[in-house]
């Protein structure tokens, strides 16, 4: 039913027939893990089947364990939603020899891992299409939120702790080693011990740091990394070297193992797994909604979700059992890469022969130039002078020996303008005669001295022409 948690404690279960005094009757195994093994179990209060999850007696024996897991199994019991698996009662049973089982009984989903159909999407497709993996993130992500709410961090969301039941509906489980953020207790156990699967680790987990709902986001991202290529983003061959990897390293595009991934989908991913909790996203509901956002405007450009994934290689596979791992904490710091801005992504047009390379995230712009104007521009000349006259171009000189001498350009200009400056004068100077002349005919009651007035004023004229 599920791949369970802290690997390294293999002491045999005592064989139980049933749980609670009776009431939940054990039938056969599910699923069994380092930490605790899963039954179908029949409640004959009920009348129901549920799935009973008992943890191993050597860890059932640390009192501080069991109130820890006893408090958690509570606040998990709170946690109400359609994505999430249902707790219906925990408890402790004595063994025989004396030990002590911790149980915890959880709503029986009829259906098959998220690994399981993973792994048959792997084996037809070579990866699971991109809108199917988009669809179960965003379903596991509306569970993360509800559990935040509640102040529970998840801690070890992977393939194997999500169900699909028989409807398609995705139902989050295995909140064992799930962590109240405000009890201040650290992601180690007092062993010092780090606590998750290598695989899905967040590298503030690798670190043994505290962890709170972004840690949980970072291991979305690497579920839905491996959804989308069918391969993990860091493995190795020791819990250590993946830790390691976690922390330092940076985990490759999924379009460069599928071609069918859009730049859209390789930015998500990309922000999830930040090694920086604080460039993540913010919470489960933001990641949720961007998850959604992108692939409703995938779907409006037309981007075939549904092809078929074109997986370029094989990539790292898990060399170990994906189970939850013990292992000392990485020394140093996170090294926090310079976060990077991510271009909008503009929707590739789906051709007639299947999903091709996306364009650039700017496509190049048609150059456009403005049309020359229909009249060319003509220079600003200086408009000739009011009274001036126009000159009228030289003529060319005929020569000796024939043709004619070229003409040179004339450069009267200032001749011109003294000219109409007298002009001006001589036609101002006859004005005021006249005005002088009409002023003395009126007061002048004689009239023979109208003519030799008139004759002085004619021989003024011509002289001040010769001039």
């Amino acid at each position: 039913m599920s791949e369970d948690g802290i690997a390294g404690v293999d002491q045999p279960q005592p064989q139980l027939h049933s749980l609670g005094n009776g009431r939940y009757v054990l039938q056969h195994l599910l699923g069994q893990g380092g930490m605790a093994s899963v039954h179908l179990a029949h409640d004959n209060v009920l009348g129901r089947p549920v799935a009973i999850k008992t943890l191993h007696t050597e860890l059932g024996r640390e009192s501080s364990f069991r109130e820890r897991f006893r408090r958690e199994a509570q606040a998990v019991a709170r946690l109400q939603h359609t994505n999430i698996v249902t707790v219906y009662d925990s408890g402790e049973e004595v063994t025989p020899d004396g030990g002590t089982v911790p149980y915890i009984v959880m709503e029986y989903v009829e259906g098959l891992s998220l690994r399981d159909v993973l792994n048959q999407a792997i084996a037809e497709h070579g990866a699971m299409p991109t809108e199917q993996a988009l669809k179960i993130t965003a379903a596991v992500l509306a569970a993360l939120d509800v559990s935040h709410d509640q102040g529970l961090v998840h801690r070890d969301i992977k393939p194997g702790n999500v169900m699909v039941n028989t409807k398609g509906v995705v139902k989050v489980m295995d909140f064992g080693i799930a962590r109240a953020m405000q009890s201040g207790v650290t992601s180690m156990t007092q062993t010092g011990m780090v606590v998750g699967t290598p695989q899905y680790l967040s590298p503030e987990q690798a670190l043994g740091k505290s962890v709170d709902a972004r840690s949980d986001l970072y291991s979305v991202g690497c579920m839905l990394f491996e959804l989308l290529t069918g391969q993990l983003p860091f493995d190795g061959d020791s819990p250590f070297s993946i830790a390691y990897k976690h922390v330092q390293e940076e985990p490759p595009a999924p379009s460069s193992l599928n071609r069918a991934v859009t730049p859209a989908v390789d930015a998500l991913v990309a922000r999830a797994l930040r090694k920086d909790p604080a460039h993540r996203f913010p919470t489960a509901e933001a990641m949720r909604e961007e998850v959604e956002r992108v692939a409703a405007g995938e779907k409006a450009g037309g981007t075939p979700l549904m092809a078929t994934p074109l997986v370029i290689g094989e990539g790292p596979r898990a060399a170990h059992s994906s189970g939850l791992k013990n292992f000392a904490p990485v020394p140093g710091d996170i090294n926090t890469p310079t976060p990077q801005v991510q271009q909008p992504y503009q929707p590739p047009q789906a051709g007639p022969y299947g999903p091709q390379t996306p364009p650039p995230a700017f496509p190049p712009q048609p150059q456009f130039q403005t049309p020359p104007p229909a009249f060319a521009p003509q220079p600003y000349q200086t408009p000739p002078p009011a009274f001036s006259q126009p000159v009228p171009p030289p003529m060319p000189v005929p020569v000796q020996g024939g043709g004619f001498a070229p003409v040179k350009e004339s450069s009267g200009n200032g001749c011109s303008t003294a000219l109409v400056v007298v002009g001006v004068i001589i036609g101002v100077i006859v004005l005021f005669i006249i005005i002088i002349a009409i002023v003395v005919t009126k007061s002048d009651s004689s009239s023979s001295s109208l003519p030799s007035l008139t004759t002085h004023v004619a021989q003024l004229l011509p002289d001040r022409a010769q001039r």
